[in-house]
């Protein structure tokens, strides 16, 4: 995906489409760590509408996907169940933009830090890297291990010292 293409999807669903979403994955790497980090589709997930259902927002922004020959497998809801299975994970959000009618998220550092890990392959780690040298929130490493899903905690453990994460380290 051009990143000319991302700016324009993502100017549709914040003016016309409305509501709040949540942008992970290597849209917002692009977006906010490293403008030259290649991306095929936009990690999003519904966080609320006023006006429309889940269901509704989404479809209108599919058809106009659809209408501009994009395809709605440009837009990549499958994160959702990852984001959602942290508790509270609204708390870990940060205002990325605004438009007319709607409002984009990013994840904080130490969300971010968890859904990389969450599969955890060598472009994870690097948008992890990136996102560490950029990021103004501090990272907080006990509450990702807080989240309790073994995999990342493993992970994590093995890859800090790679991760260029700002936090201190748990006391013994």
């Amino acid at each position: 995906m051009e990143a000319s293409t991302q700016e324009e999807i993502l100017r549709y669903l914040l003016d016309e489409v409305g509501g709040d979403w949540f942008l992970t994955g290597g849209g917002l790497v692009r977006m906010s760590f490293d403008a030259s980090r290649g991306t095929e589709d936009l990690d999003l997930v519904k966080i609320s509408h006023s006006e429309q259902s889940d269901d509704s927002a989404k479809q209108m922004l599919y058809r106009w996907l659809i209408d501009r020959g994009f395809g709605p497998e440009w837009i990549n809801s499958a994160v959702e169940p990852f984001v959602r299975e942290v508790s509270d994970w609204q708390k870990e959000t940060v205002l990325a933009r605004t438009g007319e009618k709607g409002r984009l998220f990013r994840p904080t550092i130490t969300l971010f830090v968890y859904l990389k890990l969450r599969r955890g392959t060598e472009i994870d780690i690097g948008d992890i890297q990136k996102a560490a040298q950029k990021c103004a929130e501090p990272f907080d490493e006990k509450l990702l291990l807080s989240w309790g899903n073994p995999k990342v905690a493993e992970r994590y453990q093995k890859q800090a010292p790679q991760l260029g994460l700002k936090s201190e380290p748990l006391s013994s």
